[in-house]
């Protein structure tokens, strides 16, 4: 049989189809499916490496937010004693009776958790825990991590026994009767005999106590020319403490110092400033980012619960603005860092405040650099828009590298270097 030409091309162009269709179902086909999940892999490594770039990028930044964390739970519940121990209050408050020169006896009625900011609510009888400790659990589930699982372990028995130790209060309710914002706090009946001016005595020492006690009444049965008798109602509130706190407060040993230092204590090893009435209106300090505190601090210096501080915490120079403003007869102030503002709305005017004296005061406590690669600072920008004279007294910095830099009209602001 003859083919012809025109035939023998259309076998070629069929045969070279058949052997294209064959290359690209069982050759082409494959390694196009090879390829795509190459690229797959490829595309899933690369948006791990970049979760994981991300990741370590933004390590410091969440010390740096830890650290803050940290500083404001410490500073908040500073005043609050950090679990209710009755053989710790016992000790405390005989001690205050015997140093006033009162007689006088303890009674304890059970520990509860509770509520405080609707008197309603102070008909529950259930023990709760106390609404902060998942934030301290937060925290310390954070710095364990990091620690041996011994440390853990040594933790958690800790905590167990002190639950244990008041095991005999508590009692677990429906969760949907739990209330939210809520602590343990104890009532006891202090009675006391002797002048009134030993009663005077007590109850000033009780006012200026570190921590908390809140005395709801005073009853009196008996009062004579030279004597008075009666009982003394108080109630002292718990607040979960993060870090060795609660450690160094059940080692408690009479004579001691209890707790971490005040963030804002004269004299203290890190050498911050107190907070009392020598201070001014307002405080700062500027630390180094090896601190265990963040690098910037601010607040006013009668604010005992720390709830009008603001923080910064980062190796560099932080951005600080302070605005005072004068309506009237009135004065309000607000200032803002890169991770927090006071107030929270910082669009308004501000919170309301009265000078302490005839100028606004400012300390600023800073310190040396501890390397060369101490690049902490603050740069204040102050906006004063009263009639007084704002003064800022900075005392601590470092002579050859200052860390604080203050910004504003010369006219009614003083910079005072100490």
């Amino acid at each position: 049989m003859r083919i012809s030409n025109k035939e023998k091309i259309m076998l070629y162009i069929l045969g070279i189809i058949i052997i294209g269709f064959i290359y690209y179902q069982f050759v082409y086909s494959y390694q196009m499916n090879i390829i795509q999940d190459k690229m797959k892999n490829q595309n899933e490594i690369e948006q791990k490496y970049t979760e994981a770039e991300n990741t370590i990028n933004s390590i410091e930044s969440k010390k740096s937010d830890l650290k803050i964390l940290k500083a404001k739970i410490s500073d908040e519940s500073l005043s609050f004693y950090p679990t209710i121990s009755e053989e710790h209050i016992i000790l405390e408050l005989d001690t205050l009776l015997k140093d006033s020169g009162l007689n006088g006896g303890i009674k304890f009625n059970p520990v509860i958790s509770d509520g405080v900011e609707k008197a309603k609510d102070k008909d529950n009888k259930t023990l709760q825990k106390s609404s902060i400790q998942g934030i301290v659990d937060q925290y310390n589930n954070v710095v364990d991590g990091k620690k041996e699982n011994n440390s853990k372990s040594e933790k958690s028995n800790l905590n167990n026994n002190v639950s244990s130790s008041n095991s005999d209060n508590d009692t677990s309710g429906d969760s949907k009767d739990k209330k939210k914002n809520t602590v343990q706090y104890v009532k006891c009946e202090v009675s006391f005999e002797g002048s009134y001016d030993e009663l005077s005595k007590m109850l000033n020492t009780i006012g200026k106590n570190e921590k908390k006690m809140v005395v709801n009444s005073i009853k009196i049965d008996e009062d004579t020319l030279n004597s008075v008798k009666g009982t003394i109602n108080v109630e002292i509130y718990s607040i979960p403490k993060i870090d060795d706190e609660l450690e160094s407060y059940l080692d408690w040993k009479l004579n001691n110092t209890y707790g971490k230092s005040v963030p804002f204590s004269t004299g203290s090893a890190n050498g911050n400033i107190q907070a009392n009435k020598d201070t001014g209106d307002f405080i700062a300090s500027v630390k180094s980012s090896t601190s265990d505190l963040p690098t910037i601090m601010l607040g006013k210096a009668d604010d005992s619960l720390r709830t009008t501080y603001i923080y910064g915490d980062s190796n560099s120079q932080e951005n600080v603005e302070m605005i005072l403003t004068q309506d009237g007869d009135k004065y309000y102030y607000k200032y803002k860092t890169s991770k927090g503002t006071f107030p929270a709305n910082y669009d308004g005017i501000g919170e309301e405040f009265v000078p302490a004296s005839q100028s606004i005061d400012l300390k600023i406590q800073s310190e040396i650099r501890v390397t060369s690669n101490d690049k902490s600072e603050l740069k204040l920008k102050i906006v004063n828009k009263t009639d007084k004279l704002v003064n800022v007294d900075i005392s601590g910095d470092d002579s050859a590298d200052p860390r604080v830099t203050i910004e504003g009209d010369g006219s009614n602001i003083s910079v005072n270097q100490k």
